[in-house]
């Protein structure tokens, strides 16, 4: 654009520095970059002084800029309430105190925990100690019962290979005097 911009103004200057005569459009081309002679050469103007201006394509912050606003505004939308809530829980419960066990009470799983948030969450999201050592003891038991029952079948199958006595001996065969083996007239006789 700004070398079109010099070409155009330099074949101005060219033309016009011929003396009076329409030379250019006898030679063909007077039409080239202009349409016969200007009258006067306009300058080029540029907005200020810092040079010619010019339109930059870039992607649109819009989305970065709306993304980052719902992300601080969401943020601080729930951490503000939470970090209310956790100062008022150590400021007026705070942490619980080392104390001896009464006789013949059994402290439930959530009480071994110091912090009341920490209480909270092992009461109410997790299972107690116990709970999840029968449910794995559990899931021991019947992978143990399958591993054993994977042996024993292998050891039927080597003692069937061995002996020749699989299920295909179990089975009554049809006695072949009860087979009619005479010529029919139709085939559903």
């Amino acid at each position: 654009m700004a070398a079109m911009s010099l070409l155009q103004r330099a074949s101005i200057t060219a033309l016009a520095a011929l003396p009076g005569r329409r030379l250019g459009t006898r030679l063909g081309f007077g039409g080239f970059l202009t349409r016969g002679f200007p009258k006067t050469a306009a300058p080029v103007r540029h907005s200020g002084d810092h040079g010619k201006r010019l339109f930059i394509i870039k992607p649109s912050g819009f989305y970065d800029k709306r993304f980052l606003t719902l992300l601080k505004f969401y943020i601080l939308l729930t951490g503000v309430p939470v970090a209310i809530g956790i100062t008022l829980i150590n400021v007026f419960i705070g942490e619980a105190e080392l104390a001896e066990i009464p006789e013949g009470y059994i402290p439930e799983h959530w009480e071994y925990f110091k912090h009341p948030i920490s209480r909270w969450i092992a009461r109410t999201f997790f299972d107690c100690p116990e709970k999840n050592y029968e449910r794995t003891m559990s899931v021991l038991q019947i992978e143990a019962e399958k591993a054993d029952l994977r042996l024993k079948e292998l050891e039927v199958r080597r003692l069937m290979r061995m002996r020749g006595d699989g299920p295909w001996y179990q089975y009554p065969t049809i006695d072949k005097a009860l087979v009619d083996s005479s010529p029919k007239a139709t085939p559903d006789n």
